[in-house]
């Protein structure tokens, strides 16, 4: 089963070199690696050139850089026009495949059928160090007996960093609109939308955790409101264009919508307000 690994990078010299070895160490035999960067002003890419350059190996190489940064949605959306594959595991340019990686998720894929697939992952400080106390992920179990209006309402889905995505997710709903969201929340809803997600327990990724975008967005409420607004347009846009009778789904959005704009209301006039997470965050 040919699958393709994306490394996606911005400004992350200090890392991308063990990041890329180990995307080409990985073991599936059916392998393309895409090293993506968005148009760093440091080292980044010239890393990930001279590597791709020294590559000997059995993978198939596809080097890109974008003529100008297109930020995080935009690297996205643009990722399936790189690659060749109906599957896209994505690896952040700060994170380390484990070696078995895209072979576990190809086995995965092929028991399942599944429209995306994510893992759990080793917790590494910022300096690559694991960290001492290594979570045990209940919310995936939780997050499969949702319904889908209950899902719809739920902020945080998948780990992003530790995900692969088949193609349908965009060639049926086209690219993500809402440039202020994290790809996870809306490309699990949509494979909700459109069938399985599978889990897996394994560690597969090494993830460097209190560094980049989505551990940065949380120091800032007026910020983290705004993002889930994002997230209930984005969604309530993704069931209109694949199931626009599903006035459940859209009935439970519009709830959390009304709420979260309350919140940030409150929170820009200065008045207190209650955890904005909410329960069913």
């Amino acid at each position: 089963m040919r699958l393709s690994l994306v490394v996606m990078a911005y400004r992350q010299e200090a890392f991308i070199a063990e990041t890329v070895a180990a995307a080409l160490a990985q073991d599936h035999p059916d392998l393309e690696i895409v090293l993506s960067d968005d148009a760093s002003p440091d080292a980044t890419f010239r890393i990930m050139s001279d590597m791709a350059a020294a590559y000997a190996g059995p993978h198939r190489i596809v080097l890109n850089r974008n003529p100008q940064n297109l930020g995080l949605i935009g690297h996205v959306n643009r990722l399936f026009d790189l690659v060749t594959s109906d599957w896209l595991i994505y690896n952040a340019g700060d994170d380390i495949s484990e070696p078995h990686r895209a072979r576990v998720i190809a086995e995965a894929i092929a028991r399942d059928d599944p429209r995306y697939v994510y893992s759990n992952v080793t917790d590494l400080d910022a300096s690559g160090a694991a960290l001492a106390r290594q979570r045990t992920r209940t919310r995936p179990a939780a997050l499969q007996q949702k319904s889908l209006p209950e899902l719809a309402k739920a902020v945080s889905h998948a780990l992003g960093a530790s995900s692969a995505w088949h193609r349908v997710l965009f060639d049926r709903f086209g690219p993500i609109t809402e440039t202020e969201v994290f790809e996870d929340q809306v490309l699990m809803f949509r494979a909700r939308l459109l069938g399985s997600v599978t889990y897996l327990d394994d560690r597969l990724l090494r993830y460097r955790r209190s560094i980049g975008l989505s551990f940065q967005s949380k120091e800032d409420q007026v910020r983290k409101l705004r993002q889930d607004l994002a997230i209930m347009r984005q969604r309530r846009a993704d069931v209109l264009r694949h199931c626009p009778d599903r006035r459940d789904i859209l009935k439970a959005i519009a709830r959390k919508e009304e709420r979260r704009q309350r919140a940030l209301d409150d929170v820009l006039a200065g008045r207190q307000i209650e955890d904005p997470e909410g329960e069913d965050a």
